[in-house]
């Protein structure tokens, strides 16, 4: 499980790992990740970026440290236009449309929804590609937001508009492979699954061009 809190990446760990950069720490009990999450969330100037916590019980640790939070859960999508994504600035940020999922709702109508109100676009889902955590506070109350991310594929962009209702103020596509400008004012969240999405497509364009050399050597 990775947490993005204040743009520093905690890992929790679900077996001994090698890691690069960052504070790799061998944890007791689970209120040592908690510690560490109260002292970097208000944090100004942080020291370091990744945390790496390792523990001997996985799945005990994780919903410890689930209940110190409220749990959101979100949905949202890497909406694709031929060669293009599409990227919204909300609160003078890049990001992804993406929202709270209904009750009753399940992920990928939510997902579909959330970049219909968003951006005034319709898709259709493509495939899953994974989901990030994030932390914030909403008041006193300290927030854990899941959000699972979808690819898209835009069928509809006529009616294209930001939903300044939610702070959107700009929408535009960026092309697919040059979105790093876009990414550099972003969240660590936001660029950790497009990287993920970028690698999962070319693994999908390596496949084909495998396939295609062997039915040609067929």
């Amino acid at each position: 499980m990775q947490i993005f809190t204040n743009e520093i990446l905690m890992h929790i760990l679900e077996k001994p790992a090698e890691f690069g950069e960052g504070t790799y720490i061998k944890i007791n009990a689970t209120q040592e990740i908690i510690a560490v999450y109260e002292a970097i969330k208000t944090a100004t100037n942080p020291t370091e970026r990744q945390y790496y916590f390792e523990t001997a019980n996985y799945e005990q640790t994780v919903e410890e440290l689930k209940s110190h939070f409220k749990i959101i859960k979100a949905a949202g999508g890497i909406v694709l236009k031929k060669n293009k994504v599409l990227f919204i600035k909300r609160l003078g940020k890049w990001d992804l449309p993406k929202g709270k999922i209904d009750k009753g709702e399940d992920q990928a109508t939510a997902a579909i929804r959330e970049v219909t109100e968003e951006c005034g676009v319709t898709t259709e889902i493509i495939s899953q590609i994974g989901a990030t955590w994030h932390t914030y506070m909403m008041g006193e109350k300290n927030i854990l937001k899941k959000t699972v991310w979808y690819e898209m594929q835009c069928l509809d962009d006529t009616q294209l508009m930001p939903q300044t209702a939610e702070n959107i103020t700009e929408i535009k596509w960026v092309k697919l492979y040059k979105a790093d400008k876009v990414l550099l004012n972003s969240y660590q969240s936001i660029r950790s699954i497009y990287q993920q999405f970028l690698m999962k497509k070319l693994k999908s364009l390596l496949d084909k061009k495998k396939k295609k050399k062997a039915l040609i050597a067929a």
